[in-house]
């Protein structure tokens, strides 16, 4: 139904889109999606235009779609909202997880010292000086790698 020459504008436009997208299986759904899409709207269209060139056709399809730049920045935009959503709904486990782990080896360092020292270091002076590095070394790492 559709001609070479449209074939080749349709082809061209998803070769420079898929360009501009990275090499992922989220932009491999979106090009077989904006390609199903492509050939669906100009099917419509030629139905409801017979007499009307396919070319045309084609160009109104894609100018209605948008310019392979401008479907590549709202992929881009999209895969960020999607990466900060995640990433704020994991951070709080995140963090629990982390101020358990860390206390739980505070707690068993401080046991194996005491233990070890006969006494002669505080159980709880030495958990209380393991937390503390373990908060230091919290504060240090989120600075390093720039988390407020």
């Amino acid at each position: 139904m559709v001609d070479g020459e449209t074939e080749r504008i349709i082809e061209d436009y998803i070769r420079k889109t898929s360009r501009l997208l990275p090499d992922s299986f989220a932009a491999e759904d979106l090009i077989a999606d904006l390609r199903s899409h492509i050939y669906e709207a100009l099917t419509d269209k030629i139905r409801d235009n017979p007499t009307e060139s396919h070319k045309n056709l084609v160009l109104e399809v894609l100018d209605e779609v948008g310019t392979p730049e401008d479907i590549a920045e709202e992929f881009a935009l999209e895969q960020i909202e999607e990466t900060e959503q995640s990433s704020t709904d994991d951070r709080f486990q995140y963090y629990v997880v982390r101020l358990v782990a860390a206390f739980v080896v505070a707690v068993l360092a401080a046991w194996v010292v005491s233990t070890i020292t006969d006494g002669a270091v505080d159980f709880f002076f030495a958990v209380v000086v393991l937390m503390a590095f373990a908060v230091i070394e919290w504060f240090v790492r989120a600075k390093q790698i720039g988390e407020p």
